[in-house]
This record gives structure tokens, sequence and C-alpha cells, in this order.
């Protein structure tokens, strides 16, 4: 009778047990934290924080991309161990805002999913400089500006400046230093003669004088004034032919004086041995 009487009071634990456990669903698992994008030549890597578990949790990132038509949330990476994913193939327009949600599991339940800020590529990341080549030809300093390389969808190429797009260069900042004085000059990216899908270029005249040119530049994106990282300075040192030449001047005709010397002492010497 005894076993009978508590059989009932067992099951009902048994029960409330199963329901305790159930109740817990998603929330038993922390959410991840600190979710971030950062983006380097057109580049986005998701970055978030997990809590030590005594289970190691995997993660599922989710991108949805704003402006694309029945928008909805994309996978980007699942079930992965790290804490960062490039969600580079799954951003459409640089220049629009995009969001990414993160979610943890553990063994067989998951978390609640946490959300990023809204991002731009275009706005809110960073693009390395351009790169420079300078050189003198005839009376004229030639400067070449290389369009910073990007990776889009994994493949490297130029920072587009095409104006169908949002997201383009419009403008280099190309700053020239000469003897210490600074001169700034500016390229736009749509002039055909200046620019092409490689590079542009500056033509810069050669003072008279021996002077050193320094140059660094920068880009400027269509959309929002971003500007690209500033460029290292590379230099270049003209030498005027006309002050060359006439620097040796006073070296030859002291160099004759010094023969004429010679000769003469060598010839008077001569003489007076005979």
């Amino acid at each position: 009778m005894a076993l009978l009487f508590l059989l009932p009071l067992v099951m009902q634990g048994v029960s409330r047990a199963e329901m305790g456990t159930a109740d817990l669903g998603p929330s038993s698992v922390p959410t991840p934290t600190n979710v971030t994008i950062e983006s380097y030549n057109m580049n986005p890597i998701v970055y978030w924080e997990y809590q030590i578990m005594p289970q190691v949790p995997v993660f599922t990132v989710e991108v949805k991309n704003y402006g694309v038509k029945n928008s909805e949330w994309i996978d980007a990476c699942i079930n992965i161990s790290h804490h960062y994913c490039n969600i580079s193939d799954h951003v459409g327009d640089p220049s629009n805002s995009l969001w990414v949600r993160v979610k943890a599991r553990v063994g067989q339940k998951e978390s609640a999913y946490a959300k990023s800020e809204e991002f731009a590529v275009c706005r809110d990341g960073k693009i390395g400089p351009p790169k420079l080549d300078i050189r003198k030809e005839e009376k004229q300093i030639m400067i070449d500006i290389f369009h910073p390389s990007v990776f889009v969808n994994g493949d490297e190429q130029e920072v587009d400046y095409d104006p169908e797009t949002t997201c383009y260069i419009r403008v280099y900042n190309v700053y020239v230093r000469m003897n210490g004085s600074e001169i700034q000059y500016k390229i736009l990216t749509q002039k055909e003669d200046d620019c092409d899908e490689i590079q542009c270029q500056l033509a810069i005249p050669v003072s008279s004088l021996n002077s050193q040119y320094c140059v660094s530049a920068e880009g400027v994106l269509h959309v929002w004034g971003v500007t690209t990282e500033k460029s290292k300075e590379v230099c270049i040192t003209i030498f005027n032919s006309s002050i060359k030449g006439s620097l040796w001047i006073p070296v030859v005709a002291a160099l004759l004086l010094l023969c004429l010397a010679w000769y003469s002492s060598v010839f008077i010497l001569r003489k007076l041995i005979h």
C-alpha cells in the first residue's frame, strides 16, 4: 500500500522536473554580447564576445540587408566555434545599411539572438591609402595615384569610381611639399584625361631651383565625405641642369689654373737647369 501511495508522488516529481527543464528554454543559454562589425577595404567581419562555458558553444550568424526586395535574415556562418564571421559574401550595396544577429548553441539548447547596430560598409568601414609613384619627365614631375585595392567577395579589385554607384572615390586630395612649403591639389576621378580604372595622374611643373618634392594623397568617397587613409610620403629631389652646369664652371677653371701653374713651374725649372 505504501508503494502505491508513493508512486503518484514520484511521478509528479519527475513531471515537475521535466517541466522545469523545458521552461529553461533558450534563456538557459547566455546570449552573445558586444556584437560589432568592422570593415577594412570593403571586407566586413563580425565580432562578438561570449562567456566561458563548461561545454564549447557554437554560433550562428545571420545578415539582413536594407533595400533588398523581400529582405530577410540570411545565414552567413553556421555552427562555428570562433567568435568572428566574415560576411563579405553576403553584403549587397556597400552604401546601404545592414544588420547582423548572432545566437549561441550549447548542446541542444540555443540562446536568444544578439543584434548589432546599423552598419554601412561605405560609411562606417575604413579604406586603405592609395599607392603613389613619382618621377621626373622633362620639365614636369609626374605623380601616379593608384586606386586602393579592396576585396569584394574575396576578389581583389580597385575601389569603384563608377558614378552609377554611390560608393566610389570622387576626388583625390594630393599634398605636395616643396622645400617645406605645402600645396594641395585636387583630382576629380570623373575627368577621363586624368583618371582611368587603375590610376589617376597629376603633372606639376618643375621649379627652376634645386628642390625636393614630397607627395602624399588620400581619397574622398562620394557619399558622406568619408576619406581613405592617407598614403606615406614619397619624395624626389630635382637638380636643375643649368645650375649643375654652372657649378662645373669654377671647378673646371680651377683645374685649368692648376695645370697652367704646374706647366709654368716645370718650364721654368727646365730653363734654369739648362
